[in-house]
């Protein structure tokens, strides 16, 4: 099952409630919104789309399951094209 993993090299800083990512090769500074802030602090330990609909599923229970996959689908990419997350098998 292909999971979710953190890219090494990037750095946090968080500012208020706020949180930026920082890339090492590029120096690239990146402000997540809520819902990337979440993912982000949820993969602290690899995960699978599927482990992190469940999770945001019961973390949000009167949210339609339509809505939150269409979102964390669009969160999961706008991580992958920065770089900031990767998928391995």
């Amino acid at each position: 099952m292909s999971r979710y993993h953190r890219r090494p090299g990037i750095n946090e800083t968080p500012v208020e409630d706020e949180l930026f990512l920082i890339a090492g090769d590029s120096g690239d500074i990146f402000h997540l919104d809520q819902l990337a802030m979440a993912i982000w602090r949820a993969l602290e330990e690899p995960a699978s789309e599927a482990e992190l609909r469940v999770l945001f599923r019961e973390a949000f229970p009167e949210t339609p399951a339509a809505t939150i996959e269409q979102d964390l689908t669009t969160a999961l990419s706008t991580l992958r094209q920065g770089d900031l997350i990767e998928l391995r098998d």
